[in-house]
């Protein structure tokens, strides 16, 4: 007899927990000694578990949700294809079998530790994303690691749990089984809004005055900057953790100037490079430790064994946490250790240990640079790929492993834009590597001694890096709204072309080394050189259904179709779809934008489509208490009318003055504006003045075809403005 009852359900030696229509944990334990607690691949807590559809017998059970139907026998083993399947859709709508042990024939992407060194070879330490055209797929739980809520600290019980695993079943569904993901591993938090404009970074070994001369020297070449990175140099070595007063004779000061400057500032760290690495004899540092600890039992070296609790917080208050007192922003974690707890992912816990020792210090949010630690390791961003060569061949790689990693919800991913390794790398490799990264989650310059000063090329050079960092900048009320997505729903800044329509377009799975920036940006950057006859890099893109505008042309290109693009060296293809709204700001000498003016960039389609602009204080915690501003925002197209509508804003977080909506509407061919009006709340239409120009996104794009700007004064009750066309 098949009826509704609350998960989860057991029988024998296994357990099933559905969490929601699309996913069911399944374990399966010695003598049905079950994990009371969250493995820690999902953090300290697990959702609350959900209804589903179930018929039980004495050694049967049935499992049913809208999304799958789960079939088990009790036969006394492990799960195997002989006890254990599911039945689910993949992509194109077939019903399909999962058993154990089966291989995931149309997974859409691995994630993997990092991108160290790579040339072409087998990604290392892959783990497959949950994304796959089979419709399906299970993410185990490595290492059986699990959160002791009681004692506060992991636990391993893979001596009794044999077996624990998510099972993801979504069809062609990809939005909702990355929300699945995240409502069950966690929340990718909301990243501080600096962390989405520039970063330096370099290994050399700068002196305190060298660094604020880099920053003044990229705000007079007017390049906005946020973050600088100080690499393993500031200790004057490989490892330790005091200063090197030779480099750094005043690091308070320094940190302070910085801070002055607007920017914020990173420390590289190396807690246990390839295994264990002792705390140097010469730090000052080592009394206290000692003290406290006395000499831990690896070969009779100092060295901070992460596994035990009173070792990480010594290492955490005598060693780390004071340099957030002096001023350090977070911390660079540039390495890792010995595999912790019994097998799981020594990364993972030291990528939460640093995140959340940020939070704890600083009463902000958390922020690392690190390499990726497997499931899980998306609560804790940003994600560093590593040491890579400076190769067309690694480019390549970078802009498909980014999108495609979104699948275990690693998104924000900072590449070191011009690669690690070599020095002086070619103009045309570093502009194009640089257009690649201010359309990346994370835009961060570095290098190994390098070159990757813009100045340091040429003029051309400099000016493409200043127009394309700017444009960033200037799309900072986009992209923070999209991190409010993320957020919420597992959704990635950078979209692979199949996640929203791979169900209903299959040419999407083809479309490679491109990508969606959000909903509404198709970026296709160039991935190779221009012929060596001087003629201009032409690549093959595809171009969905509907109509897409050129952003930095006046270009109009119909899809679906796959269409050769020409890029000359100072264009990445960037192209807008049909129903955009883009909310930009002016550009500054950071991501501390005047939020007194938002200007919308409006594209319109033949359908109606909606967008929500998402802002708050940008740094503190606040936000989970419901301390922001969102803004629905609305467009829809009736004739030769259009309407932009701006819903009144909801939330507790409260603009520090008014604000004025510059609203741009995109208009083609022979068109031209014969009348615009607007309106606060429900109040009658006014007729009001507009202007005509080439200019968008906040002035920082000429050349993108002619708008028409209408300017009004924001309203509590909402507003809404209106412009009639026609032709000329």
């Amino acid at each position: 007899m098949r009826r509704m009852v609350m998960t989860p359900v057991k029988l024998g030696n296994a357990r099933f927990t559905v969490y929601r229509p699309g996913c069911i944990r399944m374990e399966y334990a010695e003598e049905g000694r079950f994990s009371p607690y969250a493995p820690l691949i999902a953090g300290r807590r697990l959702p609350r578990p959900s209804r589903a559809v179930v018929e039980r017998t004495k050694d049967r059970l049935v499992i049913g949700t809208e999304r799958f139907t789960l079939e088990y026998r009790n036969d006394g083993r492990e799960f195997s294809r002989n006890n254990l399947r599911i039945v689910h859709r993949n992509a194109f709508g077939k019903k399909i079998v999962w058993t154990p042990g089966k291989a995931d024939s149309g997974n859409l992407g691995t994630v993997t530790r990092s991108l160290d060194n790579w040339k072409q070879q087998p990604d290392p330490c892959p783990v497959q994303g949950i994304l796959s055209t089979d419709g399906g797929h299970l993410l185990e739980n490595p290492g059986g690691v699990y959160w002791n809520s009681r004692y506060r600290w992991p636990e391993n019980l893979a001596r009794w749990v044999k077996f624990d695993g998510f099972f993801f079943a979504y069809g062609a569904d990809y939005v909702s089984a990355l929300t699945d993901l995240v409502h069950v591993l966690g929340r990718i938090p909301l990243v501080p809004i600096w962390a989405l404009g520039f970063w330096y970074s370099r290994w050399y070994p700068y002196r305190s005055r060298d660094l604020l001369r880099l920053v003044e020297r990229y705000r007079k070449e007017g390049i906005p900057i946020d973050v600088m990175m100080i690499d393993t140099d500031w200790r004057g070595g490989w490892a330790g953790y005091d200063w090197c007063r030779k480099y750094f004779p005043d690091p308070r000061r320094t940190l302070g100037d910085l801070h002055r400057l607007g920017v914020r500032v990173g420390l590289n760290d190396h807690p246990g490079y390839d295994a264990y690495e002792p705390l140097p004899e010469r730090d000052s540092h080592r009394p206290a430790i000692t003290k406290r600890l006395g000499h831990l039992p690896h070969e009779g070296k100092l060295v901070c064994d992460w596994s035990r609790p009173d070792a990480v917080r010594t290492w955490e208050e005598v060693l780390l946490g004071p340099f957030h007192d002096q001023g350090v922003d977070f911390w660079w974690i540039d390495g890792w250790t010995k595999s912790q707890f019994g097998g799981n992912d020594a990364q993972l816990w030291l990528n939460q240990r640093y995140f959340e020792l940020r939070e704890k210090k600083t009463g902000k949010r958390g922020i690392i640079l690190s390499r990726w630690g497997g499931p899980g390791s998306h609560r804790y961003p940003v994600q560093f790929s590593g040491d890579t060569y400076s190769t067309w061949e690694t480019l390549r790689n970078q802009v498909d492993f980014t999108a495609d990693s979104c699948g275990l919800g690693a998104v924000y991913w900072s590449h070191d834009i011009g690669g690690f390794h070599d020095r002086k790398i070619d103009e045309e490799i570093f502009i194009r590597w640089a257009q690649f990264g201010a359309f990346s989650p994370i835009f961060r310059t570095h290098s190994a001694f390098g070159i990757r000063e813009p100045w340091k090329f040429s003029r051309k050079a400099l000016r493409i890096f200043r127009h394309y960092t700017r444009l960033r900048y200037a799309l900072l009320p986009y992209l923070y709204s999209l991190a409010w997505v993320t957020h919420r729903k597992g959704l990635p800044l950078v979209r692979p072309m199949y996640l929203e329509s791979g169900g209903e377009d299959p040419r999407t799975y083809r479309a490679r080394q491109q990508y969606m920036l959000g909903p509404f940006l198709m970026v296709v950057p160039a991935v190779g050189p221009a012929p060596k006859n001087g003629g201009c890099y032409v690549r093959r893109a595809y171009f969905p259904r509907g109509e897409w505008y050129e952003l930095e042309g006046d270009r109009i290109i119909s899809g679906p179709s796959f269409r050769m693009v020409r890029l000359p060296l100072q264009r990445i293809g960037i192209y807008v779809k049909e129903g955009a709204i883009l909310p930009c700001a002016t550009v500054g000498k950071n991501t501390e934008f005047d939020p007194s003016v938002i200007e919308l960039n409006c594209y319109p389609g033949q359908e109606s489509s909606d967008f929500e602009l998402y802002e708050d204080d940008g740094e503190s915690r606040d936000y989970l208490r419901g301390v922001y501003r969102r803004t629905r925002l609305r467009m829809v197209a009736n004739g030769n009318s259009i309407t932009i509508g701006i819903g009144p804003p909801r939330g507790k977080w409260k603009l520090p003055g008014d604000r004025l909506w510059k609203v741009r509407i995109r208009i083609v061919g022979n068109q031209k504006v014969d009348a615009a009006e607007y309106r606060s709340g429900t109040a009658r239409w006014q007729r009001t003045s507009w202007l005509e120009t080439g200019d968008s996104l906040a002035a920082e794009v000429t050349g993108g075809g002619r708008f028409a700007m209408v300017s009004v004064p924001g309203s509590a009750d909402g507003l809404s403005v209106r412009v009639h066309l026609m032709k000329s």
